[in-house]
């Protein structure tokens, strides 16, 4: 690194705005039932394109894409949402509603407690095929319709569910949708409009009308394979996904002990204006935008050294994609001080793994570059064999990821460490583009940790809507605390005692150590006796103990289990843990879906006996219960 970058380090950060905090994420992606097993096929280099799965009835019939293993299974019950209200409900409502609440639950927040931030809920939606398949089906209108399919609703029935009181706005800018909408939120918090937001975007495939489309316009791939910058690209296949964020001014979620999953720097929104025709990239724009996100982010840009690409895979689009992002980069060089220079910068897109997300594809590559930072590792490229010529590495400091390697992190003149620093594109078939830069989370400071790991109750309280919720909760807890992975407990209690909804079915655990807890866990799931569970206000546990900390704890988990009204967090008073992510409520997968005006008839005039039980509706395409 230079002289110059290193000079350029101090001037580019004398007025930087505040960077926005990224303290609660959850996604629902293609190939991976968890975030840790889309990172596997990541750093892998593994595709999730195929044809619908087994589990996807509804999909049957369409063609290669990255699909989700299950659309329709939703807990209407958790959110109060009567059967007749589910069934008309888009699919892009219920992942939504479900992947925001968790995303509350991951950062360790209640909704009660963003309520009082005047949260935002900035959201990215597109066509909803559900409203396509009722039309097909010949569904009469009834009242529950209009809110089901209205794309505004999806930002809104969150604001609604969770008690939020922050603008709450729904996006869609086609493919550059869910940057649109982090831009639009850390805009909201800078602006003063809300003090958090939560930030997400959704999208199912359910009819082939828009592939159709597509696939005449020369977009989509034949083969369903996306082969990013590869000179063999030939379209892109199409993906399922669900992502969520939560945001905070970096200074509010470190007084808040919030774990910070990555910083956002900088962002920048714009149309590509007039061009060849209307779904054209504009290669102009594309690097004035980059410029204008990097310059706001007030940093050299040569700390930039991975860029997430929208990397569509066509012909057309991904050489004037990489070549606007090289000009953009020479520029902002030559106004940081040198043209020479800087550690290399490498370029990879998501959508060879898992397909086009379309409205979700910017927030997947946040995801994917919040990882990438957290492991230290640029997952490689899984089609990449023989690059498009006409992107113009030579003589650049831009290369193109081809297989996972370390990310190391920058050093400038003096030696000093620089965070891993990354920007991640999305641009809309529309003209409409957006890009955004992220930096590593910094070390965690000592004033996010007020509370002594002696002070903190040792006990664990965990509630569920029903029985069934709670065993099934419990048992996640009993694989985390088994895992080897877990973080400090006392932070870990905290979380749960002040970061969880208090619902109707409680158990609380005594908890003096990790081992213990495990022990007791399992204990619970297996029905054998433990003097450190607590499932009623008699039981008694460690009696005489002489511990006055685990004493207290004991009584106001009685006390918890009984009402569901004692509040851990009015304990600690404006003290504070650190709060970190732990598994997150475990919904029921009922299955919810539309009803033919047949089925229905069926539904309502079938005998209901004491001992059968009748299916509500009936899976789509098969006839059978669900």
């Amino acid at each position: 690194m230079t002289d110059a970058m290193e000079d350029s380090q101090s001037r580019f950060g004398a007025d930087r705005a505040e960077p926005i905090a990224i303290i609660g994420l959850d996604a629902r992606l293609p190939g991976a039932a968890s975030l840790a097993l889309f990172w596997q096929n990541l750093t892998a280099c593994k595709e999730s394109v195929g044809p619908p799965p087994d589990t996807r009835p509804e999909a049957s019939g369409l063609g290669p894409a990255g699909y989700l293993e299950d659309v329709s299974g939703f807990d209407a019950d958790f959110f109060a949402i009567s059967d007749e209200e589910a069934r008309l409900m888009d699919p892009i409502q219920r992942l939504a509603l479900e992947s925001a609440w968790h995303c509350v639950e991951e950062a360790g927040w209640r909704p009660a407690d963003l309520a009082k931030l005047d949260t935002g809920v900035f959201v990215a939606t597109g066509k909803s095929d559900y409203e396509e398949c009722m039309q097909k089906a010949e569904l009469a209108p009834t009242g529950h319709l209009p809110t089901g399919v209205a794309s505004a609703l999806v930002a809104n029935r969150i604001s609604f569910s969770l008690g939020l009181t922050g603008p709450s706005i729904a996006v869609d800018t086609a493919c550059s949708g869910a940057l649109t909408a982090l831009h639009l939120a850390a805009q909201a918090i800078r602006a003063g409009d809300c003090e958090a937001a939560l930030v997400g975007a959704v999208n199912v495939i359910l009819s082939s009308t828009l592939s159709d489309g597509l696939a005449e316009e020369g977009a989509l791939s034949p083969d369903g394979c996306t082969r990013s910058f590869d000179s063999a690209a030939n379209g892109y296949a199409r993906g399922e996904g669900a992502v969520f964020l939560l945001l905070k001014p970096l200074r509010r979620a470190e007084a808040d002990g919030d774990h910070i999953h990555g910083l956002m720097l900088g962002s920048a929104i714009c149309h590509g204006g007039r061009a060849n025709w209307l779904t054209a990239p504009n290669p102009a724009a594309q690097k004035n935008l980059i410029v204008k996100a990097w310059r706001r982010a007030q940093i050299d840009p040569r700390s930039i050294t991975y860029v997430e690409a929208h990397g569509t895979g066509t012909p057309l689009g991904d050489p004037i994609e990489f070549n606007a992002l090289r000009r953009a980069d020479e520029a902002m060089a030559a106004e940081a001080g040198g043209s020479e220079g800087g550690p290399p910068c490498l370029v990879g897109s998501l959508k060879p793994n898992i397909g086009h997300l379309e409205a979700v594809s910017g927030l997947a590559g946040v995801i994917k570059v919040l990882l990438a930072m957290r492991h230290g590792q640029i997952p490689g490229h899984p089609t990449l064999t023989d690059p498009n010529t006409m992107c113009k590495t030579t003589g650049t400091r831009l290369h193109l990821a081809r297989q996972t390697e370390d990310w190391t992190r920058p050093t400038s003149a003096s030696g000093a460490v620089l965070p891993r620093r990354a920007g991640v594109s999305a641009f809309g078939f529309g003209g409409a583009l957006g890009h955004v830069v992220l930096e590593e989370p910094p070390p965690v400071s000592a004033a996010s940790a007020r509370i002594g790991n002696k002070h903190v109750l040792p006990i664990l309280p965990v509630s569920a809507k029903t029985q069934a919720g709670l065993d099934r909760y419990v048992r996640a807890l009993a694989g985390f605390a088994g895992s080897g992975d877990a973080p400090a407990l006392s932070d870990f209690l905290y979380t749960f005692q002040c970061g969880r909804v208090c619902l109707p079915q409680r158990i609380a655990f005594l908890a003096e150590s990790w081992p213990s807890l495990s022990e007791t866990l399992d204990n619970w799931l297996e029905g054998r006796s433990d003097a450190r569970i607590l499932s009623s206000a008699a039981d008694a546990a460690l009696p005489g103990s002489g511990d006055e900390l685990a004493e207290l704890a004991v009584a106001f988990a009685r006390q918890w289990i009984t009402d569901g009204k004692s509040d851990f967090a009015a304990l600690y008073g404006e003290s504070r843990a650190r709060r970190v992510s732990a598994p997150v409520y475990p919904f029921s997968r009922k299955h919810v879906w539309f009803e033919t005006p047949e089925a229905r008839v069926a539904r309502e005039t079938e005998p209901r006996h004491g001992m059968t039980a009748p299916s509500d509706l009936v899976r789509p395409g098969t006839g059978e219960p669900s």
